[in-house]
């Protein structure tokens, strides 16, 4: 009688094991199929994330491609500098500053600007309060030149007044945060060559 109350209790205790056993297994199984689906929601959002990024590796590579000593760093403090000289010599109507850093293009529209503004003796005024945070959009080759798109989101004060000192535009007392996007370019054949800017937005 008593050997068969044990073995019961043995039978019993072996089962709750298993039952256990069981439990634990299935709580691991559904903890790793958790894991694994947390991994590919991470995956797809690195993957999301990395194609709304302004500038992708694959880009990076082109320019490293063109010029082994290219830097992004480098790149954009040059394209930081440009920007606060160009608009400077803008406002100030500088065009033998304008000539050497812009596209001939870019430079009629800079020259027709000024003259405009100066024909109507406007007086205009663009101080930068912030850095221009400096942005790479993309990277284009074509017709053997390679172009660099920029995002320059710099907070300024910006105004224009009248021959009679009138202000007709902007706010001297107001700071705004601008977004000017423009593309630097120059030749494939020759990496030493300065960056123009081709166009400006």
């Amino acid at each position: 009688m008593t050997e068969s109350i044990n073995l019961n209790n043995t039978i019993y205790l072996v089962s709750l094991f298993l039952f256990y056993w069981m439990l634990v297994n299935l709580a691991s199984q559904n903890y790793k199929t958790s894991s694994d689906l947390s991994e590919t929601k991470k995956q797809q959002l690195a993957l999301r994330d990395a194609e709304s990024t302004p500038l992708t590796r694959s880009a990076l590579t082109v320019l490293h491609d063109i010029d082994p000593d290219f830097t992004a760093e480098d790149f954009l403090s040059y394209a930081a500098n440009t920007y606060e000289i160009v608009t400077k010599a803008f406002i100030a109507g500088d065009l033998q500053t304008l000539r050497p850093l812009l596209d001939a293009t870019v430079l009629v529209t800079f020259e027709q600007e000024i003259e405009l503004r100066q024909s109507r003796r406007e007086f205009s005024e663009f101080i930068l309060i912030s850095d221009p945070s400096p942005t790479m959009l993309g990277v284009a080759v074509e017709q053997e030149r390679v172009h660099v798109t920029v995002l320059f989101s710099p907070d300024v004060v910006h105004f224009t007044r009248s021959s009679e000192n009138t202000i007709i535009d902007g706010d001297p007392k107001k700071v705004v945060q601008v977004h000017h996007t423009w593309t630097f370019s120059r030749q494939l054949s020759n990496p030493d060559q300065p960056w123009q800017v081709l166009s400006t937005a």
